[in-house]
């Protein structure tokens, strides 16, 4: 078996007129929601905390290029306390459709076991929904987590309609759970 974890990038900022798209940077949610994220994932499902893992813990972290989405992972690498050769880009992921996902987790290196993809909507958002065999995943807001099971001993046969859901971890989810760890991190009318 192996298990993916999806993130859709923390919250970007469109502050900088002239900009690239792809250089924009995190903003200050997306500066307080992905350490909080990060963090939840890596003791609640990574082992990080008290209890034993509940997933195996990454072996890589796979990220577009794009500013935001390498924000989005150096936070997780830092605080999962990963070395940085975990840390890998795929330019293909650069708002990349769920079928050129596919293609980039068909290739990952057999020896990991469980990998994190850092990406952007709607392309990832659609991927979870296909690769899912049963559940369904309504959306997924910035810097949401979609944890997934694959029934597969090899990341080459990933295919469509065959993953399990594990998790699906939203930031409102954690502001409303945990009030007092997570103040802030998702936009207050609920819509991200």
């Amino acid at each position: 078996m192996k298990y993916l974890t999806l993130v859709r990038h923390a919250k970007s900022s469109w502050a900088q007129a002239g900009l690239a798209d792809h250089d924009r940077p995190l903003n200050e949610r997306g500066l307080r929601a992905a350490p909080a994220m990060a963090s939840f994932l890596h003791r609640t499902y990574f082992g990080g905390g008290e209890t034993p893992p509940l997933i195996p813990p990454p072996d890589r972290l796979v990220s577009s290029t794009a500013a935001r989405a390498l924000g989005t992972a150096k936070i997780m690498m830092e605080i999962s306390r990963m070395p940085l050769e975990t840390l890998l880009l795929d330019s293909r992921l650069y708002l990349a459709e769920a079928s050129r996902i596919l293609e980039v987790v068909r290739e990952l290196d057999e020896n990991w076991k469980h990998a994190v993809l850092f990406g952007h909507n709607p392309g990832i958002h659609d991927f979870a929904e296909r690769l899912l065999a049963r559940a369904h995943v309504p959306k997924m807001p910035t810097c949401t987590a979609v944890l997934l099971a694959l029934p597969h001993a090899y990341w080459g046969l990933a295919d469509w309609s065959e993953a399990q859901l594990i998790g699906y971890v939203t930031p409102k989810a954690l502001e409303r759970r945990f009030p007092e760890l997570y103040k802030g991190i998702s936009r207050s009318d609920g819509e991200d």
